[in-house]
């Protein structure tokens, strides 16, 4: 009897079961695939750990759910890392084969997960599928020639979807299923020739329950084209008109590509973009689609659908949009109107693309180039780290606006720019960047480096939306200069624009004091951080630190900056200290969350100021940390990110982005090093940390050490925060007096005196 391999319907399913079917067909196995989503599957949804992740993620879990039950011998679930040698996959795909073996609890023997990685490791993904032939006892050979049959049978859908056909359609025609007559939805509807809409979305959004038929809906008024009609390489072109468009992630690449390409050739008159709640990456999709439908004049709706969608409102929402005047598509250079489903040749003007000037790839601003008395740099916060910076551009002779503190307001001047679900620190940054704007800001500089999150975006983001609004300024990115060999080109380039093309050695010098101060900062803060817990009189630590903040902006060399230093390790040590053993709790979590403290309220200072509970928080978490790990790249720095790597990666076995990976990993490790507790922060949609949340819930459970996961947005209220970590820590002080912390030992309830 041969074995029997489950293909969860969802995610990867819709972009590769052409060639997961003609890979495990060669191979000789049974392929199950779980049936449509239905009512089952959403209530099923609740075997998701979490209610963070999108529901499509969700909504694979009930559908990996289903096929445990039916009995399958394994499921196939593949690692989507990076499908293309410039960009990544967006972080559900990469992690959610770990999600599900925490999740479900499933052993290795369960999960067949061959990785996609052609950014860091190319034409791994072969030697992988031979890894999983293997596990079905398969030879090399048989291996080969399933790859061979798989990339056939993927070849053949995508000649299919070129043609005019859906996902859908496109998988009914190969495998022989469906064809029946096509349900009518409203009929009343009348078939307009004229009306052309383009709709863009995941097919796992699309074309699951939650899309609610949304294209076969839009058909019964007029001729509807979807990404997948869109050949690959114009997406790939229409998307190489952004700065670092190749560097998009893949599948979201496809989505904006075929964006661009519909609106710039006029092939349709209104744009539909459907997302997932919460979706990361379609929040910085809607920005540049929205923008590019505005400036054509094209009618552009987004729909946000998750399980609780009801169907009549959004009914309502597409009836009143197609209700909406929009001019007739442009007619093609051939004379008639272009559709779906013709020949792609057909939908090029004139046989190739219209040229793209390099302006329109690069960031542009209409200031010219600013000899260095002119500039006036303003730049986000993340913590102290403004310090560090204005003291490096001071030391090349430039003027920076001083970066205003996080506040009500900053967050409001976010908030009115940024697309709705973008991910917290977004608003903030922008928020401070439009203040030193109007403070007279000329130049802007921001951390650019796409990879799996959506910081790298950010930079692009944050342009478009701030000179739609009329601001003119000069935005420098900042990328790692790591590996030098490709990227020092480039981050010297932006050091010059930064800094008025200030002489390398005077650039030099004011990074040198930059990094000390920053280091000085992140160093004393920890000291701080660790009196708080045992001083005798409280606050007597924090009114050191402020002095010492002050000594630190003020100093200008390096040698200022470790006399300040010394003399604050001095004045912490002769401030007298109880003879308690606090609660220990470590935090974890999105990096720019765990050190703004505005953002976070003020966490770690309420943490430790409990009048009944005395708490040391222990942060590994430091910009100095991170400068040490990706730009210095110090052996120190190297081993302890291998060890939380390496304690990461039985539970999340990839890196996801951001500090995901590195957050699981310092879960683990608190267990071992005696914490009573973690507090894990993570902003609003941030893809990386809700990924890493989803395991870490059951794997608290399973280390019985207390996790607390906070997520953060602009609405988080002060009284429900400081509630729920008040009640975190009795539950730490209570497990304490009942041996279960510190492995067994017995402590009494630290009472604050």
């Amino acid at each position: 009897m041969p074995l029997r391999v489950g293909i969860p319907r969802g995610l990867s399913y819709y972009y590769l079961f052409p060639f997961m079917q003609g890979f495990l067909e060669a191979l000789g196995v049974r392929i199950v695939v779980s049936p449509p989503s239905d009512g089952r599957t959403l209530a099923d949804m609740v075997c998701c750990p979490t209610d963070e992740p999108c529901v499509s993620v969700k909504l694979y879990f009930a559908h990996a759910k289903r096929l445990l039950e039916k009995g399958v011998d394994y499921l196939f679930v593949p690692v989507l890392s990076s499908v293309d040698k410039d960009n990544y996959c967006c972080p559900k795909l990469i992690g959610i084969a770990d999600m599900l073996k925490n999740g479900l609890g499933l052993k290795r023997n369960q999960i067949l997960t061959p990785e996609w990685n052609e950014r860091e490791k190319p034409g791994f993904w072969e030697e992988s599928l031979k890894e999983v032939a293997a596990c079905l006892g398969a030879s090399i050979e048989k291996a080969e020639e399933a790859i061979r049959a798989g990339k056939e049978r993927q070849a053949f859908f995508e000649r299919l979807t070129r043609q005019g056909l859906t996902v859908v359609e496109a998988y009914a025609q190969i495998t022989g299923q469906g064809g029946g007559p096509r349900r009518r939805f409203d009929p009343a509807a009348e078939y307009d020739p004229s009306q052309v809409i383009g709709v863009l979305g995941h097919p796992y959004v699309l074309y699951d329950i939650v899309g609610h038929n949304l294209v076969d809906r839009l058909r019964e008024y007029g001729r509807v084209w979807t990404a997948e009609m869109v050949p690959q390489e114009e997406i790939s072109k229409e998307v190489g008109t952004l700065f670092e468009g190749n560097r998009m992630w893949a599948f979201e690449a496809r989505l904006l590509g075929a964006g661009f390409y519909l609106l710039r050739r006029g092939l349709v008159n209104k744009l539909i973009l459907m997302e997932a709640f919460s979706c990361g990456p379609a929040s910085v999709l809607e920005a540049f689609l929205e923008a590019e439908a505005e400036a054509r004049g094209i009618p552009f709706l987004r729909l946000t659908v998750d399980e609780h969608t009801g169907e009549a409102g959004f009914v309502t929402r597409l009836e009143a949009f197609l209700d909406t005047s929009a001019g007739e598509p442009w007619m093609s250079p051939l004379g008639s109107q272009a559709s779906p489903g013709a020949r792609s040749d057909s939908l090029v003007l004139n046989g190739e693309l219209a040229k793209v000037s390099e302006s329109q790839r690069l960031p542009v601003s209409h200031i010219p180039a600013l000899r260095r008395e002119e500039l006036k740099v303003g730049a986000p916060g993340m913590g102290l780290l403004d310090i560090a910076l204005e003291s490096a551009l001071a030391e090349c002779g430039v003027e920076m606006i001083p970066t205003p503190p996080i506040s009500k307001t900053i967050v409001e001047l976010g908030k009115e720019l940024a697309p709705e679900f973008i991910c917290y620190p977004l608003v903030t940054t922008l928020g401070q960047m439009r203040a030193v704007l109007e403070k007279g800001a000329n130049t802007i500089i921001m951390v650019g480096g796409k990879g799996r999150c959506r910081l790298g975006w950010y930079a692009q983001l944050q342009e478009l939306l701030l000179k739609s609004k009329g601001y003119d300024f000069r935005l420098v990115i900042i990328d790692s200069p790591v590996p030098l060999k490709t990227r020092w080109k480039t981050f010297r380039q932006a050091l010059r624009e930064a800094t008025g093309n200030a002489p390398l050695w005077k650039i030099a010098k004011g990074l040198y004091l930059g990094y000390h101060k920053m280091a000085a900062l992140d160093r004393g803060e920890a000291w701080v951080r660790r009196k708080r817990a045992y001083e005798k009189i409280r606050g007597a630590a924090d009114r050191v630190w402020r002095r010492f903040v002050r000594q630190i902006k003020e100093a200008g060399y390096v040698g200022q900056v470790k006399r300040a230093e010394k003399e604050l390790w001095e004045e912490l040590q002769a401030i007298p200290e109880e003879e308690i053993i606090p609660l220990r709790v470590k935090i974890i979590g999105e990096i720019y969350t765990v050190l703004e403290s505005f953002v976070n309220q003020e966490i770690e200072r309420f943490l430790a100021s409990r009048a009944d509970l005395r708490v040391e928080v222990v942060r590994n978490l430091t910009a100095t940390q991170w400068f040490d790990l990706h730009v210095l790249n110090k052996q120190e720095a190297r081993q302890h990110h291998q060890r939380v790597i390496s304690a990461a990666r039985p539970y999340l076995s990839v890196p996801v982005g951001g500090h995901g990976q590195e957050s699981v990993g310092e879960l683990v490790l608190a267990k071992e090093e005696g914490f009573d507790g973690v507090i894990h922060l993570l902003p609003f949609t941030c893809m990386p940390e809700t990924v890493a949340q989803n395991i870490m819930v059951p794997l608290s459970e399973k280390l019985d050490l207390p996790l607390l996961s906070l997520i953060i947005n602009e609405q988080t209220g002060t009284a429900g925060w400081e509630t729920r970590l008040e009640a975190f820590l009795e539950v730490l002080a209570e497990r304490r007096e009942e041996g279960l912390s510190y492995g067994g030992g017995r402590f009494g309830v630290l009472l604050g005196y």
